[in-house]
C-alpha cells in the first residue's frame, strides 16, 4: 500500500475483516459507538490516553468535527495494531499496523523520518527530542505544531496526575515509550498532524517523571516522525465502519485536558 487513502474498496475488505480486542475501561458509565452513544469529544486542546502512552493536541482553530475525527482514527489505530501484533517484540511490525490503520481512517501519510540514536552517557530532555523532530518534518506548519507541543508540555508537566498516567503507561521494565500527535487546521480547512513515536532502551536512569528529564547510561532511542493530512470526505465515508468497531467511545479513551 502506498501513502495515498486506499480506494473505497479496499476500505470495504479492510473493515469488514477487522477486530478489535474488547478495551476494558474503569469507568462505569461506558458509551458504546454501536448503541448509538453520544459521539462527542470534549472541547479540549489535549486529550491523554487513558490506558495508552499517546497524547492529542488540537490548535484552537481546529473544528469540532475534525477533532472527532482526529480522536476517533487514533483511537482506532491504536486497537487495530494492539490487535493485530506486539509492540514489545515486534514493534516495527506494529507501527507498519498503526500506519495501515489511519489509511483506512482517511489520512494520508507523507515525509517519514526515521531516526536511531546510540548514547554511552547522557543528560537529555524528551521535550527537546520531540520538538527537534517535528521541526525537521513539519514544514512551514512546524512552529504552529511545536508551540502547540510546548503548551502540551507545560500542562502534562504542571499536573501531577497527568504526569502519573503518562509515566505509567509508557513504562515496560526499562523501555518506555509514547506517542504524540498535534493537530492544526490549515488556512484552507485542512487538518494536518504530526505523528511522533519514541522508543527508549535504557540500562539506567534517575531524576524525576522519566518525560522531562533524564540522566542515563546505555541509551538506546528510536525517533519516527511522519505528517499526516485529513481527508475529511474520505473519513465521514468510513465513519460508520469505524465506529461499528470501536466498543467504547474516544471520550472514555482519552482524558480531556484544557491547556488554557
Amino acid at each position: 500500500m502506498n501513502d495515498l487513502v486506499p480506494s473505497m474498496e479496499e476500505s470495504r475488505v479492510f473493515f469488514g475483516n477487522a477486530e478489535l480486542t474488547p478495551l476494558i475501561v474503569t469507568s462505569k458509565n461506558i458509551r458504546s459507538f454501536a448503541a448509538g452513544g453520544d459521539l462527542t469529544v470534549d472541547k479540549s486542546d489535549l486529550l491523554v490516553g487513558e490506558s495508552v502512552p499517546t497524547a492529542i493536541g488540537f490548535t484552537d482553530n481546529l473544528d469540532e468535527d475534525k477533532k472527532q475525527a482526529a480522536a476517533d482514527s487514533i483511537h482506532f489505530a491504536e486497537r487495530y495494531a494492539d490487535t493485530y501484533s506486539d509492540k514489545n517484540s515486534k514493534p516495527i511490525e506494529w507501527h507498519g499496523k498503526y500506519a495501515i490503520a489511519l489509511k483506512h481512517c482517511g489520512w494520508t501519510l507523507t515525509n517519514h523520518k526515521y531516526q536511531d540514536q546510540v548514547s554511552k552517557q547522557t543528560t537529555i530532555t524528551m521535550d527537546a527530542i520531540v520538538l527537534d523532530i517535528v521541526k525537521a518534518t513539519a514544514g512551514r506548519n512546524a512552529p504552529a505544531l511545536t508551540n502547540l507541543l510546548k503548551g502540551a508540555f507545560n500542562k502534562i508537566q504542571s499536573d501531577g496526575e497527568l504526569v502519573t498516567l503518562f509515566d505509567k503507561n509508557s513504562s515496560n521494565g526499562g523501555d518506555k515509550d509514547f506517542r504524540l500527535v498535534p493537530c492544526l487546521q490549515t488556512p484552507g480547512g485542512t487538518a494536518i498532524a504530526t505523528l511522533v513515536a519514541v522508543d527508549c532502551e535504557l540500562s539506567t536512569s534517575q531524576g524525576g517523571a522519566w518525560f522531562w528529564k533524564w540522566n542515563l547510561s546505555n541509551l538506546r532511542m528510536k525517533r519516527v516522525a511522519t505528517v499526516m493530512e485529513l481527508n475529511m470526505a474520505q473519513h465521514e465515508r468510513r465513519k460508520d465502519q469505524i465506529i461499528e468497531l470501536l466498543d467504547v467511545n474516544s471520550d472514555e479513551f482519552f482524558k480531556g485536558v484544557k491547556l488554557k
